[in-house]
């Protein structure tokens, strides 16, 4: 718990599966199908660094396979890079619909998704995850328990949803996905200097001793791609500090918190707070890095606990430069 003096949130609880890449290039030498070919007792067990590179700079975006989608029907228009996942816009004869490709996981054990499981080669196994609502998700789990997922989704003002289709530009996404991990190549994503991924991201919370807000102190962890910090139970955190890359209108940010431009924005049950950094690329200079905190309360005014952490961390935070 928080000490009751700080007025601030108590409970957290944050379900992510994100955003982002550049433009595919076309013209790739099509991929072997290594996935599937047998293992013998011979192979050594395929681990998520030794498929990807390292976890903290990982281009997800390469692992987009624009044939494998176009075998499926589906067009790419568009691909949106991030610290964490590739964020793409897929077109086919019937919908459009948005992909994400990326989003590292532990495979906690106390937290079981009822799946399907086929077995790959190498002790990797292919996931099918069942969702509520809309949306089709599968995943990748390397032989180290380290999931990759893969998150088709309809937008938001889509009037109708062919769940079969979802599923199966899902399925043929991660077709490309499996055979790029086992391409023993590795996808390495570069960083413009200054970039937040420099940061360590507990060092703010702890630099703004945050951690000791709360009364019985709190377990502080880094997030599994090293682009994220969270308090509390891995499972439940009490408060989260992520790194993100989002297409940003900076008029957006009109609150100012610390002396740095801010979005507030309340949730159903909680509130994120978000100020922007540098450019993620000078290719898209729309795309900016951003670093997002998030609390949830039930609180009637849910976003001041979010806003007075805030107050503490942006200080803490790299100089802002627009």
């Amino acid at each position: 718990m928080l000490k009751k003096q700080s007025g601030l949130v108590t409970v957290l609880i944050v379900v992510a599966l994100t955003t982002s890449c550049s433009a595919s290039e076309t013209g790739k030498p099509e991929r072997t199908g290594a996935a599937d070919q047998p293992g013998t007792a011979q192979e050594k067990p395929l681990t998520a660094e030794a498929a990807l590179g390292d976890l903290s700079a990982v281009d997800f975006c390469e692992l987009l396979d624009a044939q494998a989608l176009a075998k499926a029907g589906a067009d790419v228009d568009f691909t949106v890079p991030s610290f964490r996942h590739c964020y793409v816009g897929v077109t086919t004869p019937s919908t459009t619909l948005t992909m994400t490709i990326g989003n590292l996981y532990d495979n906690n054990p106390k937290v079981i998704w009822p799946s399907e499981d086929e077995k790959l080669s190498r002790s990797v196994r292919r996931q099918s995850i069942e969702v509520e609502g809309e949306g089709c998700l599968r995943a990748l789990m390397f032989a180290d328990e380290i999931g990759l997922r893969v998150l088709a989704q309809p937008l938001s003002d889509a009037e109708q949803i062919d769940q079969e289709e979802l599923c199966r530009i899902a399925d043929a996404a991660t077709d490309g996905v499996a055979e790029a991990a086992f391409s023993e190549e590795t996808f390495p994503q570069s960083f413009r200097p200054g970039s937040l991924a420099e940061l360590d991201p507990c060092e703010p919370f702890e630099r703004a001793g945050v951690p000791d807000l709360f009364e019985d102190g709190v377990n502080v962890h880094e997030q599994l791609d090293g682009h994220g910090c969270a308090l509390g139970k891995p499972s439940m955190p009490a408060v989260e500090l992520d790194f993100e890359v989002s297409l940003t209108d900076l008029s957006d940010f009109s609150t100012k918190i610390a002396g740095r431009p801010t979005k507030v924005t309340p949730l159903e049950y909680g509130c994120e707070v978000t100020t922007p950094h540098i450019r993620f690329s000078e290719e898209n200079p729309h795309e900016r890095e951003v670093v997002t905190l998030s609390a949830v309360s039930f609180d009637p005014d849910r976003c001041a606990g979010a806003e007075e952490l805030a107050a503490l961390v942006w200080p803490e935070l790299p100089e802002y430069r627009a």
